[in-house]
């Protein structure tokens, strides 16, 4: 043993400081008093000033933190790991050496789980009823020889007067020791007897939510109150070891909890909950079924790195929360905590919550939890042939591309994709698991359904079979074809049902434009500040309710302005003018300073600029072809791209540019994406039951956070997914009346959009539907 961790201490040779997570769970976990203080001043790590200041501490805690800051101060972490190492703190030496991250490979030598410390801080809490006859010297007398406490830690416990105080000591001492000593612990309560105290440290909070909860109440959504319930059946089982409280639980309950008491005695205040006790929540909970739907999906996806801490800032889950949700061991099973939270949260809160997933970067994730539907998990087995799992993990590896849109789609590929969608269902990825397990996305009841047929009647076996071996062929042919021979899909997965939270359109305000300056001809904002273009100037509006003018851009110069755009990085507006075929820029740091910034351009005079980087794209008809021109903030073009021909004929009006660096190209009729390199990946559809051909005479184009498209097309605002797949009109005549612009705020989530009259401009928050 203490071999494989001498290593470990060597590892730690270079390392000066631990992150704040780790020093804070070290702070919890370290146990100063039974001989670490005595080993590190022996190694002149600390002085004998600093021992005596440690000793003043009044707590385990404070006398930890303590040692810590000097610790810390002096980046002496590789003399702490070898002091830990001479006093048999081993699981604290694995805990350093990983940084905090759990490592399979020193199985029980780990630091306890949240779960577990919080179960002994509820036992803390019960001492003084534990007291009577818990801590026998028969049990102290196992606990040393079966190693689950030292020597010295077992006399300290049996120096205490009373049986409280040695209760306390010996539940402190509980928490700073390893999983291994904690379940020795709970072996030797067996052997003396405390058999319900081991049956509680044994089980976890959900265990504990299980035994309790009737089988018609697993669905209930319990957020915090998980917690309420946990103390409330140890309360119990504490005051009376003899009965059985999980058949008393709510009686209990409501005893403790105001909350607890109306949600299991007043169906009333149930159906206030909008909840029904069968496990379904009517349409005002749907997103707690979503979260629920796909819970399993999510919180073996969601990287929980930098997402739990904007959580917590954002005051989505309270500090008691993020505190035991971080000391969970596994990261699944901190994400899962996690979404036990979500379900219970607000509209607005879960709002923020699909925001945090993107600031992390985690677009995918938002976007299921944001549209609804359901995660099913099919497991393909294959016949055995030379080669087999090499050949599934290349296939997996080119699953896991298909969303990639920098990869083009061959056409047998787009055809089996496309007989997905038709059932509005949608690959996710896949991973290896002695076979190939792949990930469906499953949008509506009547895709599910159609699985579950698929499944009975044997068809996914074929289909898999097909869809492997397109993809074996794509990009690179692998040179052997490979057939399912069964598939696996738990019935289970089909006893859920589908909610969907389509995106829509919610009326901010209707802003009436002065228009003696002539009508307004686009739109554009910045997080503080909307910007109204008119023929010869640019109005301000403050960007906060009422949206009042307050000021404006003009210049003898301008011609007759057409599109604008605005750059939050450089704090610039691009203005495009038709009447003197250019572009200008205005410096919004500068005093509105207007100057000339790109000459010669054509028709159809519009432009988008991309926030992260700058640059602005800008669509050129020239004859014989069309052109997508990209300018850098110095205005030198740096990227020029021909259009087919069949796109010019189409006349080519707006382009946005994407998170991956694609563009998608709005035409009169069609709707494209293409790649930097000039290669058309993607074209617009539509699948039955929805409309047919939905781009017909489209005049703009907006992009959201989630790369959803708003067109401006006719009477109508149309909405298609970042696959170009038509999704919806979310507004229509007469709520629009050929709307000619539009602009998406990603900053407060609202699509602008300017009036054909020229005399409104519409201001729309876009979200799910609650």
């Amino acid at each position: 043993m203490a071999t494989v961790f001498d290593g470990l201490v060597e590892s730690l040779e270079k390392v000066t400081l631990l992150d704040h997570s780790v020093q804070e769970k070290l702070r919890h976990c370290l146990s100063p008093d039974f001989g670490l203080l005595e080993v590190l001043h022996a190694d002149r790590t600390i002085s004998d000033s600093e021992i005596a200041d440690i000793k003043k501490q009044g707590s385990v805690d404070g006398r930890s933190t303590k040692l810590l800051e000097i610790i810390m101060r002096r980046g002496q972490v590789q003399k702490l790991a070898q002091a830990l190492l001479q006093t048999k703190q081993f699981h604290l030496v694995a805990f350093l050496a990983s940084n905090g991250v759990y490592n399979a490979e020193f199985e029980y030598n780990w630091p306890l789980s949240e779960s577990q410390l919080y179960i002994l801080s509820i036992l803390d809490n019960q001492s003084e009823k534990l007291a009577q006859g818990l801590l026998s010297q028969e049990l102290v007398k196992k606990l040393v020889e079966r190693t689950a406490i030292s020597e010295a830690e077992g006399n300290f416990i049996e120096s205490k007067d009373s049986d409280r105080e040695k209760t306390g000591a010996f539940l402190e001492i509980s928490r700073r020791e390893s999983q291994k000593s904690y379940f020795e612990t709970v072996n030797c309560l067996r052997i003396v007897d405390q058999g319900y105290i081991a049956s509680l440290l044994k089980k976890g909070v959900s265990d504990i939510i299980g035994d309790i909860l009737p089988t018609d109440l697993n669905d209930l959504p319990l957020g915090i109150h998980r917690l309420i319930v946990v103390k409330a059946y140890i309360r119990m089982l504490v005051t009376s070891p003899e009965r059985h409280p999980e058949k008393d639980i709510f009686k209990g309950l409501c005893n403790v909890s105001e909350w607890w008491h109306k949600m299991v005695t007043n169906p009333s205040f149930r159906e206030g909950y909008e909840y029904h006790i069968s496990g379904y929540f009517n349409r005002k909970l749907r997103r707690a079924t979503v979260v629920s739907n796909n819970r399993y999906y999510l919180s073996w996806r969601i990287t929980p790195k930098k997402f739990i801490d904007f959580m917590r800032h954002a005051r989505c889950i309270t500090d008691d929360d993020t505190r035991f949700i971080k000391c969970q061991t596994y990261d699944h099973d901190k994400i899962d905590e996690l979404l036990c939270v979500v379900r219970d949260l607000s509209i607005e809160k879960y709002a923020v919550y699909i925001d945090c997933l993107r600031r992390t970067e985690q677009h995918l994730y938002a976007d299921i939890s944001e549209l609804g539907g359901v995660t099913l998990k099919a497991k393909s087995i294959h016949v055995e042939c030379e080669n087999l799992e090499e050949i599934e993990k290349t296939i997996i590896e080119r699953i896991n591309k298909i969303r990639d849109k920098k990869l083009g789609y061959n056409l047998e590929l787009e055809a089996e994709i496309d007989y997905l969608r038709r059932h509005d269902i949608e690959i996710l990825d896949a991973i290896h698991d002695r076979g190939i397990i792949i990930w469906f996305w499953v949008h509506s009841e009547d895709g599910h359904d159609q699985v579950h047929k698929w499944r009975d009647a044997d068809e996914m076996e074929p289909y898999l079979t097909r869809l492997f071996n397109v993809i074996g062929r794509w990009i690179k042919p692998i040179g052997r074809e490979i057939t399912s021979d069964w598939v696996i899909i738990n019935g289970f997965q089909f006893n859920r049902e589908v909610i969907n939270l389509p995106m829509t359109l919610y009326m901010v305000t209707e802003l009436n434009i002065d228009t003696s300056k002539g009508p307004v001809r686009g739109v554009t904002a910045l997080p503080d500040k909307f910007y109204i273009l008119h023929e010869k100037s640019i109005l301000i509006y403050d960007g906060q309710t009422p949206f009042e003018p307050t000021g404006e851009i003009s210049s003898a110069e301008f011609g007759s302005l057409t599109d604008v755009g605005a750059c939050a990085k450089s704090s610039r507006l691009y203005a495009v003018d038709e009447g003197n075929a250019c572009i200008w820029k205005i410096s919004l740091d500068n005093d509105n300073q207007v100057e000339k910034w790109v000459s010669e351009i054509t028709r159809p005079f519009t432009c988008s600029v991309y926030g992260s980087s700058g640059e602005v794209a800008v669509i050129q008809q020239r004859a014989p072809s069309s052109f997508l021109d990209v300018y850098a903030t110095d205005g030198k073009r740096v990227r020029q791209l021909q259009l087919p021909k069949d796109l010019h004929d189409k006349e080519p009006l707006h382009a946005v540019e994407t998170r991956s660096g694609n563009y998608d190209i709005l035409c009169e009729s069609d709707l494209v994406e293409m790649t930097k390199e000039g290669v058309i990946t993607r074209r617009c559809k539509s699948f039955p039951p929805r409309d047919p051909e939905p781009v017909i005479k489209s005049r703009h184009l907006a992009i959201d956070i989630g790369e959803r498209l708003y067109v401006a097309e006719r009477y109508r605002i149309l909405q298609f997914d970042s696959q170009l797949v038509y999704e919806q009109v979310m507004l229509e005549s007469p709520k629009i009346w050929e709307p000619t612009r539009l602009h998406f705020l990603e900053k407060k989530k609202l699509l602008m959009i300017v009036h054909s009259d020229g005399k409104k401009v519409f201001v729309y928050n876009a979200r799910p539907r609650d």
